[in-house]
């Protein structure tokens, strides 16, 4: 770590020197533009505007297949080099790669956006990420994972009323979308921790700001996966001839709704750094949390033949849904803590009188 003394300029303007070693590797010259961010903890990150941003170091991520031949492993470490930003990957071998190492590939090249195989040999496999992040603000992939996540719970549901097992098997289509979506934001997020050029493009401009969308989208793929539960058991109840009373069905539809209007309240609090908004939605879970178990504690009095433990599996699915959109909530009033006016941050260093009049 440098130390740098704080210089006066004028009569009121304080400057300090840029590191010429760090000026240089960024290639940064005289006339160019960089940007500051002001960090929660009152410090300063300093970092090339996308118009002075030189282009990226590509790199690459050699997967030894002597080393290994677990296909599943093969597939995992693919998808963590996608994910950790490498723009090219190759998978080699010293002697010919098998089918079921080929077939791991390219099931994992259908799993990752913009990862394509752009060469092959009887030893060796390269893939490379294409993806141009500045296509890809960062709240438009988030929002887009939201409405994967909607769309499935809707369709479920729906198909859950109507005794569709065609459209809860399309609900549980749209899972594998949400992965790749998933597996997109954390490479995104990767990219900016590491590059402050792509950062700024996918719409981040602080380092706080990467952890809250790691937690939100961490916390959308999770509620992606009870969705597709709840499809889950919608197919499971169709193929034993399950039946719900419309009584029964009015009563997961309500709750449903209820659990379903807490998620778009809490996306809306999170982007708008409503912490008020956030605390409605935590408030309105509490009061319906043991609505779930109310209707599970209902079921034996259905005379349910077949679909008992599915229809308990879903309700307990949309509560899960509920509780990890709440953990969404906690983390928006935290981000918005500094953001929404209801709280103010004072500073109190040793001699504060130093900041006086300067510009």
């Amino acid at each position: 770590m440098e130390r740098r003394r704080i210089q006066l300029v004028g009569r009121s303007t304080l400057t300090v020197s840029l590191p010429a070693s760090w000026v240089k590797r960024v290639g940064l010259k005289k006339g160019d533009l960089v940007l500051l961010s002001t960090e929660r903890d009152g410090s300063l990150r300093i970092f090339q505007s996308a118009e002075s941003a030189t282009k990226e170091v590509s790199s690459t991520l050699v997967i030894n297949l002597d080393l290994f031949r677990d296909r599943g492993l093969l597939g995992r470490l693919i998808t963590a080099g996608y994910v950790k930003g490498f723009d090219v990957i190759r998978v080699s071998s010293s002697s010919r790669i098998d089918g079921g190492s080929l077939e791991a590939i390219r099931e994992a090249e259908l799993k990752l956006i913009g990862l394509s195989i752009i060469e092959e040999t009887p030893s060796s496999v390269v893939l490379q990420c294409s993806i141009n992040p500045a296509l890809f603000p960062m709240d438009v992939a988030i929002h887009r994972l939201y409405s994967l996540f909607s769309t499935m719970l809707s369709d479920a549901i729906k198909a859950l009323m109507d005794s569709d097992v065609a459209l809860a098997k399309e609900a549980q289509r749209r899972e594998r979308e949400a992965n790749r979506i998933y597996a997109l934001i954390l490479r995104l997020l990767n990219q900016a921790q590491a590059n402050p050029a792509i950062s700024q493009r996918i719409g981040i401009y602080d380092s706080g700001s990467i952890l809250s969308m790691a937690l939100i989208s961490n916390a959308l793929e999770r509620m992606a996966d009870w969705a597709n539960k709840v499809a889950e058991g919608v197919v499971r109840m169709g193929t034993s001839g399950g039946w719900v009373s419309e009584r029964l069905k009015a009563r997961i539809w309500e709750y449903n709704n209820k659990i379903k209007g807490i998620c778009d309240m809490v996306m809306k609090s999170a982007f708008n750094y409503d912490s008020k908004m956030a605390n409605m939605a935590i408030n309105l879970f509490e009061e319906c949390s043991r609505e779930a178990y109310d209707i599970i504690d209902d079921l034996p009095l259905e005379n349910i033949c077949h679909g008992f433990g599915e229809l308990r599996e879903v309700v307990l699915a949309l509560r899960r849904i509920g509780e990890i959109s709440i953990s969404m909530a906690e983390a928006a009033i935290e981000n918005a803590v500094e953001r929404d006016g209801l709280c103010k941050v004072e500073v109190r260093g040793p001699d504060s009188r130093g900041a006086d009049g300067i510009e």
